[in-house]
This record gives C-alpha cells, sequence and structure tokens, in this order.
C-alpha cells in the first residue's frame, strides 16, 4: 500500500488552482461598448465622429466613457478599415 503524501498532492491543486485563475488578457476582456455594438459600427458607417459617437453614447445610453475608448473599440472591432 503506498503511503498518502498531502504535501504532493496540495501542491499539485495548488498548481491547478493556479491555471485556471488566469487573468484574461485585454482582448478577450467584454467591453461595456459591446452591448451596443451595432448601433456604434452604424454611426460610424454612417459618418460620425468619435467624439459624435461618444456624444450619443452619453445622452441616450448613459455611459460615460472617453473619447479614446472609443477609438480604440472602433479601430479593434470595424469589419473595414477608414
Amino acid at each position: 500500500m503506498s503511503k498518502f503524501d498531502a504535501v504532493t498532492i496540495a501542491e499539485q491543486l495548488r498548481a491547478q488552482s493556479r491555471a485556471q485563475r488566469k487573468p484574461r488578457t485585454y482582448l478577450q476582456r467584454r467591453s461595456v461598448l459591446d452591448t451596443c455594438a451595432f448601433e456604434i459600427l452604424e454611426l460610424d458607417k454612417a459618418g460620425c465622429t468619435v467624439g459624435e459617437i461618444r456624444f450619443w453614447l452619453e445622452t441616450t445610453k448613459r455611459m460615460q466613457v472617453h473619447r479614446t475608448t472609443v477609438q480604440r473599440w472602433l479601430h479593434t472591432n470595424r469589419l473595414t478599415p477608414l
């Protein structure tokens, strides 16, 4: 009969826990802007500037986002680059 080694098993369990708790990378994170992606992309196609889209988000969707956040989101999610 083999001897039970609690220390070795505990180390293995901790290693598994660390692997499961890996932080998500930036690209895997969800954005607040993803909830209204269709509208933002349509406004972009219609020729709205980033500032106008940010103003629309603030007034209609009650989202406080910075202009550069919208700009980065558009850069990542545009189907055809300008």
